[in-house]
């Protein structure tokens, strides 16, 4: 009787058995963390996007960018959680910030709890150097070399450096062709730029009033017209510079009543905002010129009367080709230095106030001023510049129109 009931006890023991268990396994599976795993980014390149799909399923919905508003840059970690139950097969797409993109497929992240990104950026091209004389009259305070036909300058090749005048330069750049463009920028905030530069065939470059213009740099001498060219004769010499907010297409220097305005001055060149140009004069031609001035757009500037013997430099900038009010002159910056204080008193009376106020008068800069006291004309002008010089004038007829130039 007993042998026949030992097979239902052991039954109902092992019914018993099941029960108990069924519990303790789903609270087990219950307590199973969420899977993870991290990204580490071990190369040059930011990881921009990161995406995460079941094993297989990646290449029909990657789903949401992991990385939220997140970006792994270099050296960089990444703590990716999943949902519970997603499971430990996952494909994985990694996007760069360069566009390129890596896809693995069901990676084990349950075994493998690290994914290593490691791409790296393109190769920098070797540097070359360039050999620069300053062979002009001012110091250059920034130094633009890129290859040719870029859209920006990038960085200032001189560094914390300047290039005073008369002296060589050594400048690094990277090495991807011969052809460059260049840019300099002056002490008196002038610039000037020259493209398509041979930087194979031309060692060193020498950088001097018309370097923008030559026909051949290679053969380019301080001086020089061109190839072949002989010795520069002595004679009015102006630098003009644009501050006028446009582009300047062509320029005209031609002697006041000339039938002819003569050639552009700017050549195959432009003029753009802060830049400048020199322009050398024949001394048969006297000194008394009309500047003419055509825009990338808007009518076209002219003055006449410019004594180029006195001034140095002239600034194209907005009221330039104004005429001075009636019963009044024009002064003119013809010194080396800006203008601090401009005195303007009748002869024989104490200093009056400095007519230039918290202002000052740039190099190659105007000033209309009318006479400051009623029926008065003559008046003793005394302009101090920046470099400590001074300029004199008595009994200047402040009635009388025209210009008056200032130089010490």
């Amino acid at each position: 009787m007993m042998q026949r009931r030992w097979p239902v006890i052991a039954g109902l023991l092992l019914v018993a058995a099941a029960l108990w268990a069924a519990p303790a396994a789903a609270q087990g599976q219950r307590q199973q963390p969420a899977p993870s795993f991290t990204l580490k980014n071990e190369g040059d390149v930011t990881v921009y996007e990161l995406f995460v799909a079941r094993g297989g399923t990646g290449a029909r919905n990657w789903g949401p960018d992991r990385l939220g508003a997140e970006m792994v840059p270099a050296g960089r970690s990444f703590v990716v959680r999943l949902p519970a139950g997603f499971g430990c097969s996952a494909d994985i797409r990694i996007v760069f910030d360069d566009g390129a993109e890596d896809i693995r497929e069901r990676v084990d992240i349950c075994r493998e709890r690290e994914v290593i990104a490691a791409r790296s950026g393109p190769t920098a091209a070797p540097d070359r150097d360039v050999e620069l004389v300053n062979a002009g009259p001012r110091t250059i305070m920034y130094l633009y070399i890129r290859p040719a036909g870029g859209n920006e300058w990038l960085e200032d090749r001189l560094g914390s450096a300047v290039f005073e005048a008369g002296a060589r330069f050594t400048a690094q750049v990277p090495d991807q062709g011969c052809s460059y463009d260049i840019r300099v920028e002056y002490d008196n905030e002038a610039a000037e730029e020259r493209r398509n530069v041979d930087l194979c065939a031309i060692a060193p470059l020498t950088i001097a009033p018309g370097w923008t213009v030559a026909d051949d740099l290679v053969a380019f001498t301080p001086g020089s017209v061109g190839p072949g060219a002989g010795p520069r004769v002595t004679g009015p010499r102006v630098t003009l510079i644009n501050r006028s907010g446009r582009t300047v297409f062509s320029l005209y220097v031609f002697p006041d009543g000339a039938p002819d305005e003569g050639p552009d001055r700017l050549g195959v060149r432009m003029l753009s905002q802060g830049d400048q140009v020199e322009v050398d004069l024949d001394p048969a031609q006297g000194c008394s010129f009309t500047i003419r001035v055509n825009y990338d757009q808007g009518p076209a500037d002219e003055r006449s009367g410019i004594d180029l013997c006195r001034i140095s430099e002239l600034v194209i900038e907005a009221g330039w080709v104004d005429a001075p009010a009636a019963g009044s002159v024009r002064f003119v910056n013809a010194g080396p230095a800006p203008i601090i204080a401009l005195h303007v008193d009748p002869p024989g009376t104490r200093r009056g106030p400095d007519r230039l106020g918290d202002q000052i008068l740039g190099v190659g800069r105007s000033l209309a001023l009318a006479p400051p006291q009623e029926g008065v004309c003559a008046y003793d002008v005394t302009a101090r510049f920046r470099n400590g010089q001074e300029a004199r004038l008595a009994g200047a007829d402040l009635c009388a129109g025209g210009e008056i130039t200032l130089a010490p």
